[in-house]
């Protein structure tokens, strides 16, 4: 039964991986590509001159600290299905198998992160050391054994049906606690705490030697990964799987008036649609908000004329060009079915929308580009012509995909 538990898990690995290739298809795109690989060249130019000038007198050794253990949280992926509860109950004596398996696959998905994360960081502490490392050698090491000591801690703490902030806060403090003492001492002060994880997964362990599995726990989390993921992809293409959610933010509220007398019409309904979707939903008004911010500390990191110029504009091209998806999810949902209205007032309305979006990311741009570059503020106008020029291209190619289906 035991190869039956590893066909089980295999099969579903394939399968989510296959899933995982298709879609990489739209993310990895030809601009999304090269967006990525300036980002890159960004960092790793305004790294190299931050090292030359970087402030002595931080505890960098706590704030990496801090990071690392964050990053170190891996979660669970058991792979398992809402149908599972039922028909793999008579299989449950067996599920130990199939949890060796996603306890493995949970770290494999995780560790090539880790491993940058470790990365990035050496160049910092190899300055900060004077050309030593010996002691990040063992950070290193501790950096990758971590979690995959989390992750067993983590499914006998669930297994015993303790609470999932609490096995988080725990790992978080210890794996702080081993970091701080690895990079601040340099020496071994920080292996005992290892001896403790190992001894809490033994412990637990024991304990959970007559612990039903835990179906509904494994099942939910599985399935809001894997929503969580949707959502992302959902940034780049459509994805039939996903489940949308909506927020309140009141303090939104004075961006969505409500149209009255004769604006309260066909000629006004999906711009207003656009924008209440927009500052209501979650997923795409989190993505964006996020992107604002990335560009905002790159943008003030890097403290260059042109490099930020290149930044800013790449990332007011990459914000207008993700609300492309945007279009899909609302003309071809319900509203168009209760309120028909000809594609081109659709287009129009979404048009309109993006513009609004255009000037409000390119203001908040500007002023950041302004507050590093005073001399050259004039330059920072070319965030707008950039997202002007994205949204032309982006409504010229939905009128021609819209003329396409109605031949």
């Amino acid at each position: 039964m035991s190869q039956s538990a590893k066909a089980l898990f295999n099969r579903r690995k394939q399968a989510i991986t296959k899933e995982k290739q298709y879609y990489n298809k739209f993310i990895f795109n030809g601009h999304f590509s090269v967006f990525l690989v300036i980002l890159l060249g960004a960092f790793i130019l305004g790294y190299g001159e931050w090292l030359q000038t970087m402030p002595k007198n931080i505890n960098y050794a706590l704030i990496v600290s801090i990071i690392v253990a964050i990053t170190s949280l891996f979660p669970i992926r058991t792979l398992l299905k809402e149908a599972d509860k039922l028909f793999l109950l008579p299989f449950e004596q067996h599920m130990s198998t199939y949890m060796k398996k996603s306890l493995v696959y949970s770290y494999m998905l995780r560790v090539g992160m880790q491993i940058v994360i470790v990365l990035i960081f050496f160049p910092l502490f190899y300055v900060l050391n004077n050309q030593t490392f010996s002691f990040y050698i063992v950070f290193a090491i501790v950096a990758l054994i971590n979690p995959m000591l989390g992750l067993l801690l983590k499914w006998q703490w669930y297994k015993y049906k303790l609470e999932g902030w609490s096995v988080h806060t725990l790992l978080f403090i210890l794996y702080t606690a081993m970091y701080y003492v690895t990079l601040e001492v340099k020496n071994l002060s920080g292996l005992p705490i290892v001896i403790i994880l190992i001894a809490l997964i033994v412990l637990l362990g024991y304990l959970n030697q007559k612990q039903l599995f835990p179906w509904e726990r494994m099942i939910n989390a599985e399935e809001q990964h894997h929503m969580n993921y949707y959502k992302f992809v959902n940034m780049f293409t459509d994805v039939k799987h996903i489940k949308t959610t909506a927020v309140r933010r009141s303090y939104l509220d004075p961006l969505l008036p409500t149209p009255k007398g004769k604006r309260f019409n066909e000629n006004n309904m999906y711009l207003y649609l656009f924008i209440r979707s927009f500052v209501r939903g979650k997923d795409a008004f989190n993505i964006i908000l996020r992107l604002i911010l990335i560009a905002i500390v790159l943008m003030v990191w890097l403290d260059q004329m042109i490099i930020s110029l290149i930044i800013g504009s790449l990332f007011m091209y990459i914000i207008i060009l993700q609300m492309a998806q945007f279009y899909t999810q609302q003309a071809y949902g319900l509203w168009p079915q209760v309120w028909p209205v000809s594609d081109a007032k659709v287009i129009k309305g979404y048009e309109q929308f993006l513009y609004r979006l255009m000037t409000i990311v390119g203001v908040i741009l500007f002023i950041t580009y302004t507050s590093v570059q005073p001399l050259f503020f004039y330059y920072a106008l070319i965030f707008f012509v950039v997202g002007a020029i994205t949204i032309r291209n982006v409504t010229k190619k939905l009128k021609y995909q819209e003329a396409l289906l109605r031949d």
